[in-house]
């Protein structure tokens, strides 16, 4: 079957080889780029960090040799801005350290190439984190009625009457909820998105002890 695959890691093998290491709709996959390290190899350009590919996969092997590869996007306008590169490398690092067999890939994947299609990478780092914490089973919950803000340690909207002190007051909150549920790339505050930038590496180390890094 023919598939793609976002290559989140490489690795030089061999004398002139590299590994791949891509993300599909199927999961994550290792790939043998046999003689990419050269110039005149065929594969050369597509084997490279952050870039997009279509491929021969069999999706019971983990590890197997790249065939019927062809370029989809290799993402020159993140490459030439620094800042783009570090905060896409918050998505990919995620992939590498994150991600486990049993979640919803084809979903997923449809996320990651959807935001990095956004003009605003640190956005779309931050939302990505953010809808992020429910496929890894630490949710975010805005469920209460007259919420007054958000608790960190619970993952959940707080009201008046609880003893639970919030982390986010409700301004931050409606924003913290706008990105969990966002569609489309939008405008945020700049001091709102600061905000959850800071909430975010914190409930990640908080309840999953995760150090998002570049964001």
């Amino acid at each position: 079957m023919i598939s793609k695959g976002l290559i989140y890691k490489t690795q030089d093998y061999q004398e002139s080889s590299k590994l791949l290491y891509v993300y599909t709709p199927y999961g994550k996959y290792t790939l043998v780029s046999k003689g990419s390290k050269n110039y005149k190899n065929p594969n050369h350009y597509l084997s490279d960090y952050l870039t997009l590919i279509s491929f021969e996969l069999d999706p019971d092997k983990p590890m197997q040799t790249l065939k019927q590869a062809v370029l989809i996007d290799d993402y020159q306008t993140i490459k030439k801005d620094y800042l783009k590169v570090q905060n896409a490398s918050v998505i990919l690092m995620s992939i590498q350290f994150l991600l486990t067999d049993d979640l919803p890939h084809e979903r997923l994947f449809n996320l990651i190439i959807q935001l990095l299609s956004f003009k605003d990478l640190n956005f779309a780092a931050l939302t990505y984190m953010i809808k992020l914490t429910y496929g890894l089973g630490y949710e975010l919950s805005f469920k209460k009625e007259h919420a007054i803000g958000f608790n960190l340690s619970t993952g959940q909207t707080v009201t008046k009457d609880e003893a639970l002190k919030p982390d986010l007051n409700m301004n931050e909150t409606i924003g913290l909820m706008d990105l969990y549920y966002l569609t489309v790339e939008k405008e945020i505050e700049p001091n709102i998105k600061n905000t959850l930038i800071k909430f975010i590496k914190a409930y990640y180390a908080y309840h999953m002890d995760y150090d998002i890094k570049g964001l």
